[in-house]
C-alpha cells in the first residue's frame, strides 16, 4: 500500500493587493514586478482574519467536494510559520472548528517555502503504516502580517493562501515515489522573521527580512543538485518527468532553474501571476490547476521541489493516478 493525493482545494482572501498599489504606495516599479517577478496581484489577510480561519475554510471545501464526513480524519497536519499563537498549535483549533473527533492526531509544521514537500511524506508515512487511513494535510500562511510594504525585495512577491490536500491510500508504483530532503540553518539569517519569537534583537525591526540575492544563489547551487540525485537514484532523466512544480517562489528564479536543468516550456509549471509567492500553499495551487486543465494521465510522472526558508528543501517524485 501506498499514499496519493486524493485532491486538493484552496482558499484566497479577498483584499487584493496589485502592482498599481504598490508602485503607487511603495515605488515599486509596477512593469519590473510583473516582468521579472512574474506577479500582477497577490491576496492578503483581513487584519481580523486568522490563519486557523483561512485553513477551516480550504479544509471545508476540500471535504464537502468529496463528502468525507469529519470523523473520517485519522490525521490532520497543519503546516504554518504563522500560527493563530505560539501555543497551543494551530492543529488543535482547526480539530475544533472543523468538528474532527478527538481520536485524531493533530499537530503543527513550522517550514515555509519548503513545507509541503517535507510535510507530504510525514503524512504520508503515516497511511504506509497503516494507522491513518485518510490524512488531512493544510498549508496555511499570512506573510502579510510580517510584511513591510516599503520593502522592495519583500513587498511584491508575497500572498496570502491556505490550501488543503487529502491524501489517502492507493496501489504501489503509484503517488510519492521518492523524496529527498536537506537543511542548511547557516543561513537562517537569510530569509527571517526577526523578533517573533524569543529570540529578541533590538537592532532589527519586527518586519520579515530576505536577502534575494543570497537566497537566489543557495536555490541554483542546490535545487539542480538534489533533484540530480533523485533522477539517479530513481533511474530517469528530465525527459522523463511530465510536469516539474518547483515552488513558485517568483518568475526569474523558475526561469533560471528551468535552464539550468534543460527542462522544456510544457514541463515547467510557472503559476503565481495572480497569487503571488503564497509560501507553503504554491506548490499544491499550481499542481491543483495542472490536474484541473487536464494535462495529467495515470502514471504520468512529476517532481514537486520545494526550497527557501530555513535554510531547507525537499524533492518529491510523484507518479500520478
Amino acid at each position: 500500500m501506498n499514499y496519493k493525493i486524493h485532491d486538493i482545494e484552496y482558499y484566497l482572501p479577498e483584499i487584493v493587493i496589485d502592482n498599481d498599489y504598490l508602485q503607487k504606495e511603495c515605488d515599486i516599479d509596477k512593469d519590473f514586478t510583473e516582468n521579472k517577478v512574474g506577479i500582477t496581484e497577490r491576496r492578503i489577510a483581513r487584519p481580523e482574519e486568522t490563519t486557523s480561519d483561512m485553513a477551516t475554510k480550504a479544509a471545508r471545501k476540500l471535504l464537502d467536494k468529496n463528502n468525507i464526513a469529519p470523523d473520517e480524519i485519522d490525521l490532520l497536519i497543519v503546516c504554518t510559520q504563522n500560527p493563530d499563537y505560539r501555543l497551543p498549535t494551530t492543529a488543535c483549533i482547526v480539530q475544533d472548528k472543523l468538528g474532527l473527533h478527538k481520536d485524531v492526531m493533530a499537530f503543527d509544521i513550522n517550514l515555509g517555502c519548503s513545507g509541503f514537500t517535507h510535510s507530504l511524506p510525514i503524512a504520508g508515512n503515516m497511511i504506509k503504516t497503516g494507522a491513518v487511513r485518510n490524512a488531512l494535510l493544510i498549508m496555511s500562511e499570512q506573510y502579510s502580517k510580517i510584511t513591510n510594504y516599503k520593502d522592495r525585495n519583500t513587498a511584491s512577491i508575497f500572498g496570502d493562501a491556505a490550501s488543503a490536500i487529502l491524501l489517502t491510500p492507493c496501489e504501489d508504483g503509484y503517488g510519492v515515489i521518492d523524496f529527498n530532503y536537506g537543511t542548511d540553518g547557516s543561513g537562517a539569517e537569510k530569509l527571517v522573521a526577526w523578533n517573533s519569537g524569543v529570540a529578541i534583537n533590538e537592532d532589527k525591526d519586527n518586519f520579515l527580512y530576505m536577502d534575494g540575492r543570497e537566497i537566489f544563489k543557495f536555490s541554483m547551487m542546490t535545487v539542480p543538485k538534489y533533484l540530480k540525485k533523485l533522477y539517479t537514484k530513481n533511474n530517469i532523466t528530465s525527459s522523463d518527468i511530465r510536469k516539474f512544480v518547483f515552488h513558485q517562489a517568483n518568475k526569474y528564479m523558475l526561469s533560471e532553474l528551468q535552464k539550468r536543468l534543460k527542462i522544456e516550456d510544457n514541463q515547467m509549471i510557472i503559476s503565481m501571476q495572480k497569487t503571488g509567492n503564497t509560501v507553503s500553499s504554491t506548490i499544491p495551487i499550481a499542481f491543483k490547476k495542472v490536474i484541473d486543465e487536464g494535462e495529467l494521465h495515470k502514471g504520468d510522472l512529476v517532481i514537486f521541489a520545494g526550497f527557501g526558508v530555513g535554510l531547507s528543501w525537499s524533492n518529491v517524485l510523484y507518479r500520478y493516478i
